[in-house]
């Protein structure tokens, strides 16, 4: 059965996606002078960890929305529901990094891909693989499928 799109909430199934496959899987940042990140270091993660001016600090946003502490013991699954009450964006969910250096074009990008996801359900029926073969993923600067993505889709 068709849901119209007006009744369907597409930040579910859009920060589901996001979460898996980020569009930036790492990402870096340098101290522009000395400073104390909070925690991460030590035996367990929760002792200060200093950084000197110049120094890098680099994360896998790719690996950091896979981890189980945060998602559950199905953190590699697509399950958009788990959007819907309990789990809130944190900074465990960085598709658009956050803090003084979040992504201007977080809004632009959200709605634009709202607006593409509503047009395609408007226009498409249905949708089918094409390919038979599995995802590969392929990390670099952005994610993206090292053989493509072949569907057929189905006019209304």
């Amino acid at each position: 059965m068709f849901v119209p799109p007006c009744q369907v909430s597409l930040k579910p199934l859009i920060s589901s996606a996001l979460r898996l496959y980020p569009v930036v899987p790492n990402n870096a940042r340098f101290a522009s002078k000395d400073t104390v990140l909070p925690r991460g270091g030590g035996p367990n993660g929760e002792s200060p960890v200093f950084i000197p001016r110049g120094g890098i600090v680099a994360y896998h946003v790719y690996a950091m929305h896979r981890r189980k502490d945060i998602y559950g013991p199905d953190a590699d699954e697509f399950r958009p529901e788990r959007w819907a009450k309990d789990l809130r964006p944190s900074w465990g969910y960085l598709p658009f990094n956050g803090g003084p250096r979040i992504c201007v074009g977080q809004q632009f990008a959200l709605t634009e891909t709202s607006y593409t996801i509503v047009r395609l359900l408007q226009a498409f029926g249905g949708i089918e693989d094409r390919d038979g073969g599995p995802w590969i993923e392929q990390l670099s600067l952005t994610l993206c499928s090292s053989n493509g993505v072949k569907v057929a889709l189905t006019p209304r």
